[in-house]
């Protein structure tokens, strides 16, 4: 039977510099990204379904398009007439780190907590096997929108959803660090499975190391534990046995977009294939090490199959 997983936040409109003053269209977002990966890279049945909120314009269509494209479901893509997608723009250094400027003040996904409220009840969400939220999530909403999410994600796991969380910090959205920090804290006391980055835990907690991120979560009652710290590798913990992994060598970094968002979609690919944490990592860090080898968030289906047709998940568990 086919597994359902709600992946809830933003998807914008990306743009990237191809040649000077010549930039390439796409669309993307650090959740999206999260789906797409999932999607593309689940051995076993899957229906990723895209919780979020876009306008009514030709923008909004097109976007809807895509997500329809890459085979998940877009009956939680709900409209809203008063806003449209943000947008985005990424600048690459040599070394293929990358920076952003947004446009996104207006984006529609801000409304996604009050469409839901007109336009569908609970049971739209209900009896998924997982729920999926960002860090970026819970910054674009207003206090009362995400003190809202956070009653439905209490419900959903009442329920028996699994709760997915990656706090994914962002600074310019926030009012204040302790604002995220309390935000956080609340995500990851619900979450049954959490996938920090360091970095972000160095900035908001004060982290030194991946075991500090990882015995912080233990504390908080997360049961599942994936702390990436990019070229350093990964540490983690399962039901209170720990590892540790090692990142993927990759042979030259281009464009360090959705890295991270990758990783999550390939983990969790390999999760719902019943591979064991200490195994899922290795794919998941062999798909991120792919992605950062091309630009833009979302690598296309042409080079994605190249990958898919030597890669797979049941591949790293020896």
């Amino acid at each position: 039977m086919s597994k359902r997983i709600v992946i809830m936040g933003e998807c914008m409109v990306e743009l990237y510099q191809l040649v000077d003053n010549v930039y390439h269209q796409n669309f993307a977002g650090d959740v999206f990204n999260t789906a797409v990966y999932l999607k593309r890279t689940c051995e076993n049945p899957v229906d990723v379904q895209f919780f979020t909120a876009v306008g009514t314009d030709l923008i909004s269509d097109k976007l809807v398009r895509a997500v329809e494209r890459e085979k998940i479901d877009t009956s939680l893509m709900l409209r809203t007439k008063t806003a449209r997608p943000g947008l985005y723009m990424i600048n690459t250094d040599a070394f293929g780190e990358r920076s952003f400027v947004y446009w996104r003040d207006s984006s529609a996904a801000k409304q996604v907590m009050q469409c839901f409220n007109a336009q569908l009840s609970y049971n739209a969400v209900k009896g998924c096997d997982m729920f999926y939220f960002s860090g970026i999530t819970l910054a674009i909403l207003s206090d009362a929108d995400r003190t809202q999410l956070f009653e439905l994600v209490k419900q959903l796991k009442a329920d028996g959803s699994q709760i997915i969380f990656d706090p994914n910090y962002r600074p310019a959205l926030w009012p204040n660090a302790d604002a995220a920090k309390a935000a956080f804290i609340q995500a990851y006391s619900l979450a049954d499975v959490a996938l920090p980055g360091l970095d972000d835990h160095k900035v908001l907690f004060g982290a030194q190391t991946t075991n500090d991120v990882v015995e912080q979560l233990a504390q908080l009652g997360v049961n599942e534990i994936i702390v990436k710290d990019g070229k350093n590798g990964i540490n983690g913990r399962f039901e209170q046995n720990s590892f540790t992994a090692q990142a993927h060598p990759v042979k030259k970094v281009v464009d360090t977009t959705a890295a991270g968002d990758s990783f999550n979609g390939g983990y969790l690919a390999a999760r719902l294939g019943g591979i064991a944490p200490q195994y899922a990592v290795k794919f998941a860090a062999r798909l991120a090490g792919f992605v950062v080898e091309h630009t833009g968030a979302i690598v296309s289906k042409e080079h994605f199959n190249g990958f898919w047709a030597k890669n797979r998940p049941s591949v790293f568990t020896k």
